[in-house]
């Protein structure tokens, strides 16, 4: 028995080709997703219920729109970074950290008018888990002029808008002013 190779045309290995290229970036993708770990899936939860929290229930004097839309709106559309962390609470040494129930945030960070904001919505604790009703954390704005805390989320919009700290300017030269300038005296 005598196997022939069929020939294959030049446009039948570019279709080929094409198919390849176009259905390999979503096999790839889906193979990152089935690797994911469950403590990124948690984390992806526990932000994603973040991002639905009604900003009116962290501060009355909000509008009732989620936590995402707020932020997005205060931030003017610049891109805003998600992450859960445990509030900037652990000390880094094992022997003090043992055995604490760390508070679990859900931190965002985003860019505006030359100033970088950090948000942080305490959302659980480690070993409790959802604890309820989220609350405001912290928060700060960080500027040319320094470091601004927030004390409400309400206070938020006030503050980015708030003009930059007045820098205090140099005095001139004293030597160089009475060199060319009289000095009365009296």
């Amino acid at each position: 028995m005598t196997v022939r190779a069929t020939p294959v045309s030049m446009e039948d290995m570019s279709l080929g080709m094409r198919r390849t290229v176009l259905y390999l970036p979503l096999l790839l993708t889906s193979c990152l997703r089935a690797q994911s770990s469950p403590a990124d899936k948690a984390e992806q939860s526990i932000i994603a219920d973040a991002k639905k929290i009604q900003v009116s229930k962290i501060d009355a004097r909000l509008p009732k729109v989620s936590l995402d839309f707020f932020l997005n709106y205060e931030s003017e559309g610049a891109p805003i970074h998600w992450e859960v962390n445990d509030c900037g609470e652990q000390t880094g040494n094992p022997s003090l950290d043992q055995g604490r129930n760390f508070p679990v945030c859900v931190e965002t960070d985003f860019d505006v008018h030359q100033r970088s904001v950090s948000v942080l919505i305490a959302v659980g604790t480690a070993n409790q888990g959802d604890h309820g009703t989220p609350g405001f954390f912290s928060g700060t704005i960080t500027n040319p002029g320094g470091i601004l805390s927030i004390r409400k989320l309400g206070d938020l919009p006030a503050q980015l808008r708030r003009p930059f700290p007045r820098q205090p300017r140099e005095l001139p030269d004293v030597r160089a002013l009475s060199d060319s300038t009289t000095v009365f005296s009296g």
